[in-house]
């Protein structure tokens, strides 16, 4: 386990540094400044991270890593996203892509050694179908390959090289191929000219529950991190609209006098009642500790060294996606209800 924490790399310095593209309290981004270029942004923030070393905290010592945990780097990606959520999305892929490569290295699979080996030269990785929803499983029904020479496939989808992370340099593609009995297909297509080969196949297995550590390390890795950027995005939303609510009620408490109809200084320190002391605030709070809850039972017992073990029923694939979703839909909840919150009108004294 490693001394020195993902959270640890992040000081308060660098991630005032960053430029973040923080979301409003209804979970929408909100442009870094007029005319800002997204794209630009987050390769800087991306190249600050990797000066500190934070891209490598999945790689076990001897390739220059930390050899962080599961629960580790989730809460690194928590105290990143608070700050600069899309940022932290932006990195989520090369972060699950090394740390599945890590635990099927140290549980003696050396088949995606090769992964480690290219992030610590530097290089960065990402994941296709960076469309909504396209995160949720490797290789969707509609996304087809097909066989193209001796060791080569053919993804008829152009989206699979679609990814919230700029300037990768290795980008993982996945799709089914065959229809009777058909694949999943899983491959890392490469630019650049340090990207020789430009194609490396990963996997080629029957489609459904995952059979080896690689793949269910990646799901289980993927998954984590992403919800944990969720939910600290969403916490985030909460905080903001907390600190919002506050501090108009303060501004208005001051220019209505203590005595006024939104004054703070009634009995037991409220005039009437408070605009926090309402059911969006509460609502949401229970929905972000279920949320936090939730992703810990995948984190929290994930094995640093993963066994050979096969998964009956799938049901540690059920209960990963279980957690993902309901994260997701979570997230979803907390900002309606911080756009509550911030739009509800001031209480007024009985």
């Amino acid at each position: 386990m490693a001394a020195i924490r993902p959270r640890d790399l992040l000081s308060d310095g660098l991630l005032e540094r960053l430029g973040g593209t923080p979301r409003g309290t209804d979970g929408l981004p909100v442009t870094v400044a007029a005319g800002a270029d997204v794209t630009a942004t987050l390769t800087r923030d991306i190249a600050k991270l990797a000066d500190v070393g934070y891209l490598n905290v999945a790689l076990p010592a001897e390739f220059g890593g930390l050899g962080c945990t599961l629960r580790q780097a989730a809460c690194g990606q928590r105290r990143l996203a608070r700050h600069a959520p899309l940022t932290a999305l932006a990195v989520s892929a090369h972060l699950y892509w090394t740390g599945a490569a890590a635990d099927a290295y140290r549980a003696g699979d050396n088949s995606a050694r090769w992964i480690l080996l290219e992030a610590a030269r530097g290089a960065l990785f990402a994941a296709g179908h960076g469309t909504p929803g396209g995160d949720l499983q490797f290789a969707a029904p509609q996304s087809r390959c097909e066989r193209a020479g001796e060791s080569g496939y053919r993804f008829m989808n152009p989206a699979v090289l679609s990814s919230l992370t700029p300037a990768w340099d290795w980008v993982a593609v996945h799709a089914v191929t065959g229809a009777t009995r058909p694949d999943a297909v899983l491959a890392f297509a490469g630019r650049g000219s340090r990207c020789t080969p430009t194609f490396r196949l990963a996997r080629v297995q029957p489609a459904g529950t995952p059979g080896d550590v690689f793949t269910t390390s990646a799901l289980g890795w993927g998954h984590a991190i992403l919800a944990s950027v969720e939910y600290s995005d969403a916490r985030r939303a909460f905080n903001q609209a907390i600190e919002t609510v506050v501090t108009r009620q303060l501004a208005t408490s001051d220019s209505a006098g203590p005595s006024g109809p939104s004054g703070l200084d009634g009995p037991d320190g409220l005039d009437g009642g408070h605009p926090l002391d309402q059911w969006p605030v509460a609502e949401a709070g229970l929905r972000l500790d279920a949320m936090k809850a939730k992703i810990a039972e995948i984190t929290h017992p994930w094995p640093r060294v993963p066994g050979q073990e096969p998964d009956p029923g799938g049901q540690r694939l059920i209960g990963i996606f279980t957690m993902r979703h309901e994260v997701a839909d979570g997230a979803r909840q907390v900002y309606g209800l911080t756009a509550q919150i911030v739009n509800a009108p001031a209480v007024a004294a009985l």
